[in-house]
């Protein structure tokens, strides 16, 4: 097979991910274990918190909670959920 017809064509941006209802917990969870990660809009995730700050805060102890490790694009506006 040829390498080259194996890249990526189309590069993906955060305006080109699907809004997502917010998901609970065991959704996080399983899809972790599924897929090894777990990716939203961070503000779809709790609804209801304007306050970045706030926001972040929330969901790194969600992931406290769930026993997950939380990353954030560099403009903290998609979270990554992935295991230990």
């Amino acid at each position: 097979m040829n390498h080259l017809n194996m890249l990526i064509k189309n590069i993906k941006t955060s305006k080109d991910l699907n809004p997502s209802e917010p998901a609970d917990l065991a959704t996080i969870v399983r899809e972790v274990k599924q897929h090894g990660f777990y990716s939203a809009y961070c503000a779809n995730l709790i609804q209801g918190i304007d306050d970045h700050k706030v926001l972040m805060a929330e969901i790194r102890k969600m992931a406290t909670r769930a026993n997950l490790q939380v990353t954030f694009n560099a403009e903290e506006s998609i979270c990554i959920f992935e295991a230990y």
